[in-house]
């Protein structure tokens, strides 16, 4: 690599402000949690859809409609498996539903640009009845009730529709309101109820719940302000954390691997001398780069064996979804090429486009040679982690074929040590 190449690049004018657009994140949350082992997709679009439909229906401002709604893209954000997600659907009220709740709530909590969803996701499985009595403030309050019973209605509708085509829905439209005004003080508000029920008997209410319909709905709100402002280094950060978080849930195996790989390349872009702008840009894309196997198979995932050709070639494509869900989120930024790249190889024989060292940038080959550090240097399915010299031995043969880069794995190999104990350290 030349020695211009290996320079830390110029920061953009506008380094301190970015266009990220937080409705499609949000979104793209939606999309991708309804791969983790479910048959009926779309279920948090409809959830959005159902909520946003009965705000409007019971008079809410727009403001709060908008808010119901992307409430309801996110509110599972705390399932992961495929386990939980079928067992929300084994019943209306399902067991230990409060789990992924939970979970939802300290990641959303986490994140300063989500908090404000945190609270009504922690209740969105909370009974009427129970939920009255608790010191959740109104509005919160009135969101997760209604989160409540649109993910249950949701549920009910799928019971109908299990085996015909979705508009089949109408034909049990009486069954639903019957089904929702039962349970209504004790599951759910009865006011909502009503509205619902309202909802319920009318058949362009079933006919438009179409996720493209949904999704254009959405981008189309102007009165949740917040979700459109320019945003910092540190809202990128805490967005980042926040959809690591998800993904990293997702297998026990690589729990905290996008924040350790995001640290990891972010200690090794301030050592290689790039500035603060594209350390903290850097730390970002590690941070994101594996949120494309949200849709990865949990079985793969999880296989205790090293994986077959098809399996390999299900988990490769996890790059490309990545990529395309990360330009939607980042627009106009490199985190989505860089995070995209971290399966390329110097020599053109990685994934998924096969890119040479002529394609490859600093951030992309230090994401690289972090993201096989730590992999390394972590439990897995097959195998425990790797010791130190274990590590050194493989990457460096790996280095020697032109496969990563020997600028950038110098500088970690000079100091093993310290990238081991960050790469290990709970």
């Amino acid at each position: 690599m030349s020695e211009s190449k290996m320079n830390s690049p110029s920061p953009p004018p506008a380094a301190l402000g970015f266009e990220v657009n937080l409705k499609q994140a949000l979104i793209w949350v939606a999309r991708a949690l309804d791969f983790v082992g479910i048959d009926d997709t779309h279920h948090s679009h409809r959830v959005a859809y159902i909520a946003y439909q009965c705000a409007l229906t019971l008079g809410w401002d727009l403001k709060k409609a908008e808010f119901c709604y992307f409430a309801g893209m996110i509110h599972d954000c705390g399932v992961s498996e495929t386990r939980e997600h079928k067992m929300l659907l084994d019943a209306l009220i399902p067991q230990d539903a409060r789990a992924h709740c939970i979970r939802g709530y300290h990641t959303l909590k986490k994140c300063l640009l989500l908090k404000k969803f945190a609270t009504p996701i922690l209740y969105h499985h909370t009974r009427w009845d129970e939920l009255t009595g608790t010191d959740v403030p109104p509005y919160e309050k009135d969101i997760a009730a209604l989160l409540y019973l649109s993910d249950r209605l949701d549920f009910m509708r799928a019971r109908y529709v299990k085996e015909y085509h979705s508009d089949t829905v109408t034909l049990y439209k009486q069954s639903l309101a019957d089904n929702v005004m039962t349970n209504a003080h004790t599951l759910f508000n009865p006011e909502m109820c009503k509205a619902m029920v309202k909802l319920i008997k009318t058949d362009a209410f079933w006919f438009s719940m179409e996720s493209e319909h949904i999704e254009t709905i959405g981008l189309e709100f102007e009165k949740v302000d917040w979700l459109q402002k320019q945003l910092t280094i540190e809202d990128m950060r805490s967005l980042g954390l926040f959809l690591a978080h998800v993904v990293d849930a997702k297998s026990p195996f690589t729990f905290q691997h996008s924040q350790k790989v995001a640290e990891l390349s972010r200690y090794l872009a301030k050592q290689m001398g790039l500035d603060q702008h594209y350390q903290e840009m850097i730390f970002i894309a590690g941070l994101v780069h594996d949120i494309g196997k949200l849709k990865t198979p949990d079985e793969i995932l999880h296989k205790e064996a090293p994986l077959d050709e098809h399996e390999y070639s299900r988990i490769k494509r996890h790059t490309i979804d990545t990529e395309l869900a990360l330009q939607k989120v980042f627009p106009n930024a490199k985190i989505a090429e860089w995070a995209s790249n971290h399966h390329e190889r110097l020599d053109g024989s990685g994934y998924p486009y096969h890119k040479t060292s002529e394609e490859l940038d600093v951030p992309s080959r230090i994401i690289a040679v972090a993201d096989v550090f730590q992999a390394l240097s972590q439990d897995r399915p097959y195998r425990v982690r790797m010791t130190q010299e274990q590590i050194g031995a493989i990457m460096g043969e790996m280095v020697e074929q032109n496969k990563l880069c020997i600028e950038v794995y110098s500088v970690l190999s000079q100091d093993m040590e310290t990238y081991y104990a960050l790469s290990t350290s709970e």
